[in-house]
């Protein structure tokens, strides 16, 4: 800390910020002009061939990665002029849908952007994917520029199939943001356990205040949360238990997150009908001062606080509440690596350099620096450039956050073999805020997917 503060008097605290990350079966290919040390000829460049590539992306335009992903892919272009970039944007849910339907068709697009874990174990497994260890350790400088723990954490590796599955493209942490004015009228404190958060709920009501916006349209609202409760009860651990099977979804370790979302739900804390509620609408309810709190992402930092949010001036963070009786579980919060840019195997000699021009125009020095710099993305790089006036202090406030956290997991499911099972939890989350499934039958539907998939 004493190092991270002598930084931030230098107004460059993000760099440090960045850094604080690193405490929380191969189809390569031959490369070519991918060391940033080697000199191509202009003769090379005349003569390059034409190629389109298509990048898929889930930034959509709520997504704070929207524009400076537009920026850098339009700058990539006016550099290569001969590469043209058919730029895909989904949201989120629908963006999960298509890539299961890619993956299974193997018509992935030529980059594209995933979380590692169970979602792409099966394509890394049939070859779908490029290793990209090649490409890595061909270019010194690129590569040194990564913190060390964005090179091995769980959305670019698997612990037994040995390679680089995608290339990282940023970090994640999530907790509560909270509307300073509307805590202060209801004389209330960020809570730092689950039972004072319930006494907190009942004191924002009473103030005619939406307690916590929750999208539960979206299942993936729905599961972010149930993921970090999840790691208040059990610790990050119990994933992987989940994962090997020496836990089951029926388990009481397992269905007391749902129980607790539903307690939330019952007593009014998500408002009158957050299954009606979409992503969009969650984010609108809070920003416009209409709900007191919002369990999300770093990504959202500038949504949130930027110059275009309503509560800009009111905005703070928590960290995620623990709970009582469960201390030794401090610290165990939803983070650690989140975007990579993966390769798709199935393209042309050109095709598959071109996409490894455009991954590290996207994850080097440059790019990740327009990231930081738009306060989109937590960064996997140590070496940008940062405008000290643009970096926003909650995102300071969110690295400090992974700094001190004790271990962090992203989504539950990430650990697990079986692809199926994110979208799984997310579609059983959804029916969960809709009142379709009891926590008991949410175990259920889990458990038999799992068999289902493993017969």
């Amino acid at each position: 800390m004493k190092q991270l503060k002598k930084y931030l008097a230098l107004g460059l605290g993000i760099v440090m910020a960045s850094s604080a990350l690193v405490g929380c079966g191969s189809n390569s290919k031959e490369l070519s002009g991918t060391n940033s040390n080697q000199t191509s000829t202009s003769k090379q460049d005349e003569k390059a061939k034409d190629v389109t590539i298509r990048l898929y992306i889930p930034f959509s335009s709520q997504e704070p990665a929207n524009k400076p992903t537009q920026e850098i892919v339009n700058q990539f272009m006016e550099d290569n002029p001969n590469i043209k970039v058919e730029l895909e944007v989904q949201t989120a849910t629908q963006y999960h849908d298509k890539l299961k339907t890619e993956i299974a068709s193997d018509t992935l697009a030529n980059v594209f952007v995933s979380w590692g874990g169970s979602e792409l174990v099966e394509a890394v497994k049939s070859g779908k994917v490029m290793d990209l260890t090649e490409m890595l350790e061909a270019d010194p400088e690129f590569k040194d520029g990564f913190l060390s723990s964005a090179l091995t954490a769980t959305n670019v590796t698997y612990e037994d199939i040995p390679g680089l599955w995608g290339m990282p493209l940023s970090n994640v942490a999530a907790g509560f943001y909270y509307n300073k004015d509307l805590f202060e009228k209801a004389g209330v404190e960020p809570p730092t356990t689950w039972e004072e958060m319930y006494t907190v709920i009942e004191k924002l009501k009473a103030i005619d205040t939406i307690p916590i916006s929750l999208g539960g349209k979206d299942g993936w609202r729905v599961e972010h949360l149930y993921s970090q409760i999840f790691y208040s009860w059990n610790g990050v651990g119990k994933s992987k238990d989940l994962a090997n099977r020496t836990m089951k979804y029926t388990d009481e370790g397992a269905t007391k997150p749902w129980e607790v979302l539903l307690k939330i739900k019952d007593m009014g804390g998500f408002g009158p009908d957050p299954a009606s509620v979409d992503f969009g609408m969650e984010q609108n309810l809070f920003k416009t001062g209409k709900a007191a709190m919002n369990f999300s992402l770093s990504a959202f930092v500038e949504t949130f606080s930027g110059a275009d949010s309503e509560i800009k001036d009111v905005v703070g963070f928590f960290a995620a509440p623990t709970f009582a009786d469960k201390p030794e579980f401090t610290g165990s919060i939803f983070a650690g690596g989140d975007c990579a840019l993966n390769v798709a195997a199935n393209q042309s000699p050109e095709e598959l350099e071109a996409s490894y021009k455009l991954v590290k125009a996207l994850t080097g020095k440059e790019g990740q620096s327009i990231y930081l710099n738009s306060n989109a993305l937590l960064m996997t790089r140590k070496d940008l450039e940062l405008d000290p006036n643009k970096v926003n202090p909650l995102m300071i406030e969110f690295s400090t956050y992974l700094e001190v956290a004790k271990e962090c997991e992203t989504d539950v499911t990430n650990p697990d073999p079986v692809s199926a099972m994110l979208n799984k939890i997310r579609s059983v989350a959804t029916a969960v805020i809709n009142g379709q499934l009891t926590p008991e039958q949410a175990g259920k539907e889990l458990d038999d997917e799992i068999r289902k998939n493993e017969e």
